[in-house]
């Protein structure tokens, strides 16, 4: 047998009128010796087809009788689809085991083979009397090399292959479970096959002359068995419809392309119908009127360019009417009328009947519907209010469902207080570029691990985000689903953070006097801390110059009553100046504010680490004469320390203090102090404002001219350590929690690129 081919197309199942031999085909059924009348619902007893009933969810229709219609459901290649018998009156149905096919009746036929043509014994079954035994109907005791072909009404077409050609064209009629057998005549040459297409008592086959490749058109009248009328012509491709009134069918132009052509039976004057929207391989008729569009289903991607109207055009005027929204299928039915799987914007998806209303122009119906919206509608949001990503690892599963799957997921973020805008897409229908979501079921989410939205490597802003999600259906149709909203990422203050998307910050001092900020984040493997490169920069950018009138600088964290870390400078007449943060790290810090004189008593300063236990990180000072001291932060800018308190003596045996917030798993703020051998102690808080004796962490530390305690920084909850060597190498010491072993061996870092002329601020 041969089936239709079209150049540079591919034909999908659901096409199931236009490509019927290629695709398992329409089996239409129809009495054989009498080129019958279409059957009437009152013939049949069938119930009033007003009443809308259900139609299977992502399902084709494969024929349609008096009684009811036959679905098939769509699945992936290798899979095998469900055929079900819905019936109008009711819609009960009656899932048919196999596969099953049907058309123009209430007969659907199934078979012993993977697939129809491959079957050998054929059942008849008649679906408007379920209790009606089926008829047998077995091609090898009919004859030899017999290969079903199709069926309208109860005639089953079969033919004789030899060597690949249809040598014979049989109809094989069930009537009154009787199998007849009649060989059709008048075919004008013997290599002819069922174009899938045909109207009450009329069909449409396909036959090439194999000496000069002309092809023919042809309309075999089944009553009579032979072929009343032959249209023959080099550049006809395929018949795509016949009605009892017109043909149609593809045509190659001067270019190879096809088109639709369409003539009146009978009538040598030829017209075609082209333009956006109608294609030759999906060609249907009422009347006169050409109804074509490109397939398209809102189950599963689309295979095609946008555009899906399904259109019905008058060759004679040339008059257009936008019949459904889209469609993915389409059968005619016992009286000539059109069934089609579609959708429009105002009665949604389901199985329309299409015949021509009482002005003569194409009308839809609707007679089954899957409860679905054509259009793209916005079914729910699960966004939470507020979003914390205050250790390593957190995760916040943003989602929204859809009434639609085959849909493009853009999803807009936007940073109200800086204004930051991002756009990515979430979800594509596309396997090669799915987006960066998941779908689960109806549901779009996106697992936002709490990155930057334009810089991934950068840890996102704390503060108020305004989303936008835009479902873009992919195959245009009905217009694009918007959704808006709002929420919060709250993470715990963190002392080291002066951009606000808690991380901490490297303040750095270059040898002109000009102020760095280095933002930070967690190495991917969670086990040291890497900076942050800006792209739109070069370099570490600058955020403050002149600071080379102060001999002492200190990063204190939130002593000033904000979320923000502030920074206090001694300059060289023994001023102390405060430095509020503001959280913007373009410009994180305000105007200075002078906290007092006489400052140039302290040798060292270092602040960073609660030690009263109150919430607020405190600054400690050493005297010359060794005398250790307390500055409890009050949270005022304008008085950030309360009167000094002497907590120690015998001091001056360091050369450095840092101050590094929890690392000993105490209570209160912890202190690291060097003495002039390079032997490294810790001082755990103990929270009321006073120190536990001091722990021994090791030897060796001399290698480091800078030690900063940099907060958390690989984001496991626990405060780490920067040290910087003579060379500008910067490595992490991991904070253990545990006052024996405070650290983890180092991890060397890029925070300052082996620049020697930076230094950090928490040191001098």
């Amino acid at each position: 047998m041969k089936y239709v081919r079209v150049p540079g197309r591919r034909l999908t199942a659901a096409a199931v009128t236009a490509a019927l031999a290629a695709t398992g085909g329409i089996l239409a059924v129809r009495p054989a010796t009498a080129a019958p009348a279409p059957v009437t619902a009152a013939d049949a007893g069938a119930a009033d087809q007003s009443t809308v009933v259900p139609f299977p969810l992502n399902a084709e229709v494969v024929s349609a009788g008096v009684t009811g219609f036959l679905s098939r459901t769509n699945v992936a290649r290798g899979a095998e689809p469900e055929y079900r018998w819905t019936r109008y009156a009711d819609g009960t149905s009656t899932v048919l085991q196999g596969w099953a096919v049907g058309g123009g009746s209430d007969l659907v036929v199934t078979g012993d083979g993977p697939e129809p043509e491959k079957s050998r014994v054929l059942t008849v079954h008649d679906m408007a009397a379920p209790s009606a035994a089926p008829v047998r109907v077995d091609l090898d005791e009919l004859g030899e090399n017999l290969t079903y072909g199709g069926v309208i009404g109860s005639t089953l077409i079969v033919s004789a292959m030899q060597d690949g050609v249809a040598s014979q064209t049989r109809l094989v009629t069930v009537t009154d479970g009787r199998v007849t057998d009649r060989e059709v005549t008048g075919l004008p040459t013997s290599d002819c096959w069922f174009a899938g297409a045909f109207a009450p008592g009329l069909a449409a086959f396909n036959c090439t002359t194999v000496l000069d490749d002309t092809r023919s058109t042809v309309l075999v009248d089944l009553a009579a068995g032979t072929a009343v009328e032959v249209r023959q012509d080099r550049r006809a491709w395929s018949a795509g419809a016949v009605s009892t009134t017109h043909v149609a069918w593809e045509e190659l132009d001067d270019n190879g392309w096809g088109r639709i052509a369409v003539a009146r039976r009978g009538s040598t004057d030829v017209r075609y119908v082209e333009g956006p929207g109608f294609h030759a391989w999906n060609i249907h008729l009422l009347g006169g009127w050409v109804l074509s569009g490109g397939l398209s289903s809102i189950d599963q991607r689309s295979p095609y360019p946008p555009g899906r109207p399904f259109l019905a055009r008058l060759p004679e005027t040339g008059e257009t009417v936008e019949v459904l929204t889209h469609h993915s299928s389409a059968v005619t039915t016992p009286d000539g009328s059109l069934l089609v799987r579609g959708g429009t914007l105002d009665r949604d998806e389901g199985l329309y009947r299409v015949s021509l209303g009482e002005n003569g122009r194409p009308v839809a119906e609707l007679v089954a519907s899957t409860g679905q919206s054509t259009a793209v509608k916005h079914l729910g949001t699960s966004v939470p209010d507020a979003i914390t990503f205050d250790r390593a690892g957190q995760v916040a599963d943003l989602g929204w469902e859809f009434s639609r799957v085959d849909t493009d997921v853009w999803l807009t973020l936007v940073h109200e207080r800086t204004g930051e805008r991002s756009r990515r897409k979430i979800w594509s229908t596309d396997p090669a570029a799915p987006g960066e979501g998941y779908r689960d079921g109806q549901r779009i989410g996106w697992r936002w691990d709490g990155s930057h939205p334009l810089n991934p490597l950068q840890a996102a802003y704390n503060g108020a985000y305004t989303w936008e999600i835009t479902a873009t259906p992919d195959d245009s149709i009905g217009p694009e689903a918007k959704v808006s909203g709002r929420f919060t990422v709250n993470r715990a203050p963190a002392p080291h953070d002066y951009n606000d998307n808690g991380t901490p910050d490297l303040l750095l001092f270059d040898d002109r006097g000009a102020l760095l900020r280095s933002d930070t984040n967690r190495t991917p493997s969670g086990d040291g801390i890497r900076r942050v490169y800006d792209p739109t920069k070069d370099g570490v950018p600058q955020v403050g110059h002149g600071w080379n009138i102060y001999d002492r600088a200190e990063s204190v964290g939130d002593v000033a009553g904000t979320r923000a870390g502030d920074v206090v400078g001694r300059d060289k007449s023994g001023v102390l100046w405060l430095y509020q943060g503001t959280g913007n790290g373009g410009t994180p810090f305000l105007g200075r504010v002078k906290v007092g004189g006489g400052w140039q008593t302290y040798e060292h300063l270092a602040g960073g680490s609660d030690l009263t236990g109150d919430g607020r990180p405190d600054l400690l000072a050493t005297d010359k004469a060794g005398g250790l001291w307390l500055y409890r932060a009050t949270g005022n800018v304008n008085a950030p320390f309360s009167p000094r308190k002497q907590i120690g003596n015998g001091w001056g045996i360091y050369n450095q203090l840092t101050a590094t917030g929890d690392i000993a798993g105490g209570v209160a703020g912890d202190l690291l102090a060097r003495d002039k051998e390079g032997v490294l102690w810790l001082y755990p808080g103990k929270g009321d404002g006073t120190l536990a004796p001091r722990v021994r962490v090791g030897g060796g530390w001399n290698a480091y001219p800078h030690l900063v305690g940099i907060g958390d920084g690989n984001g496991d909850g626990r405060a780490d350590l920067l040290a910087m060597d003579g060379g500008g190498n910067t490595y992490s010491y991991a904070g253990t929690g545990d006052y024996l072993k405070p650290f983890k061996p180092r991890v060397a870092s890029d925070l300052t690129s082996s620049h020697t002329w930076f230094r950090p601020v928490n040191v001098f």
